[in-house]
């Protein structure tokens, strides 16, 4: 689905008035509404906000998406209305928002007709914006649809129960537009010397083939791969269409370990290797929990996911990353509203050092416990010593 003018007439109150911006505290409010009201500089006239976000500002994604939670809620309360489980039902309906753009999932096409004459009415009626009729269609998942660009599609599979396995992988468009991107960086840098290339080349590289990262994307790197070597060549042949193939080759293409043929020059002792898409590692995108924002203050939550907390110190956010969210002491899962203190394995009164290795994270009250025994322990050792001189 896709909404049409989305950034420039959706209602602020929309926004404000979003369920999860009422679960956040004052200070986030305020900041989400200066953000909204803030205004915008069009041809250096300064424009009041009256309604909108800033189209193409950082902020803008996650404002739509702050709204977009009262049409999941919406839908949600529909569904409970089914004959049937609730869990079941929900579980039933698939829903995915990013910004303007919405995929809903049914088995049933009905389902799906009516969900869609429902949003276009919320969509109006809450966020003051109209359902695009052009943009937004129904398909079947055999068919395959194009999602924030991302291709998914099922695909016959004789191994599944189901008959068919879906499957998640950079849509033809991106891959396009992103080859695109890579010939236009190449033909503005003709003249440009080679590690100034690789320069510009690698971050382009690097964030494309990080967001593909979680999907399958394997072959389709090792095809990029190619078409880039491809551009490369004949970039560095058009440079010196005078000399022989071979001395290009050796100019612009060198060994690096077993590969042969890598876009690779030194300068002043720094080498310049142009990254490769394949070189990624594909990593499996873990859901985030429905109910489940930046904002919720549930810590150990994110941070488990990877997530930065500038209100924790990077010790605690290691520590509880590395132990899985689970104190060390009770091996129970960690509460956003527990108190969690970081205890030395050894006493640093023995001799423990506060590195990593002599670190955990404990609740506070585990920590009291842990601390006890320590106290005992030592006390028992000093006894022991002083039986042993007695003795001697």
């Amino acid at each position: 689905g896709d909404l049409t003018a989305f950034f420039d007439n959706i209602k602020p109150e929309a926004i404000l008035g979003s369920e999860v911006i009422q679960r956040t505290d004052k200070e986030t409010q305020k900041q989400i509404q200066a953000w909204i009201e803030a205004g915008a500089i069009n041809k250096e006239v300064f424009c009041k906000t009256s309604k909108g976000t800033p189209q193409g500002g950082v902020i803008s994604p996650l404002l739509a998406n702050i709204a977009f939670m009262g049409m999941e809620t919406m839908l949600y309360k529909w569904v409970d209305t089914w004959k049937g489980a609730k869990k079941l039902n929900r579980g039933n309906l698939t829903i995915s928002i990013y910004a303007d753009d919405f995929v809903i999932l049914h088995k049933d096409k009905a389902v799906i007709e009516e969900a869609k004459v429902r949003i276009a009415k919320w969509c109006m009626e809450k966020m003051g914006v109209e359902l695009n009729g052009s943009k937004t269609h129904i398909s079947h998942t055999s068919t395959g649809f194009d999602f924030l660009g991302f291709n998914i599609k099922q695909y016959p599979a004789t191994t599944s129960k189901q008959g068919f396995k879906t499957l998640i992988k950079p849509s033809k468009d991106s891959i396009k537009k992103h080859l695109n991107v890579i010939h236009d960086v190449l033909k503005r840098s003709k003249a440009a010397p080679q590690e100034v290339v690789i320069g510009k080349l690698n971050p382009i590289i690097t964030g494309w083939s990080n967001y593909f990262s979680h999907v399958v994307s394997k072959e389709i790197f090792s095809k990029i791969d190619r078409e880039v070597w491809q551009k490369t060549w004949k970039w560095a042949c058009r440079r010196h269409n005078n000399k022989g193939l071979k001395w290009v080759k050796e100019k612009y293409f060198k060994e690096d370990g077993t590969r042969n043929w890598v876009f690779k020059t030194e300068v002043k002792d720094k080498i310049y290797t142009l990254k490769k898409h394949s070189d990624t590692k594909i990593v499996r995108h873990v859901k985030v929990k429905g109910t489940k924002h930046l904002f919720d203050g549930d810590t150990v939550y994110w941070i488990k996911r990877g997530q930065s907390d500038p209100t924790l110190s990077t010790r605690l956010q290691k520590l509880l990353k590395s132990q899985d969210g689970k104190c060390k002491w009770c091996n129970l899962e960690f509460s956003y509203e527990d108190i969690m203190e970081v205890d030395h394995i050894k006493p640093k009164k023995e001799g423990g050092k506060d590195v990593y290795t002599n670190l955990q994270l404990l609740h506070g009250h585990c920590h009291d416990t842990k601390t006890l025994e320590d106290v005992k322990k030592a006390n028992r050792a000093i006894l022991n010593i002083g039986e042993w001189n007695a003795v001697k």
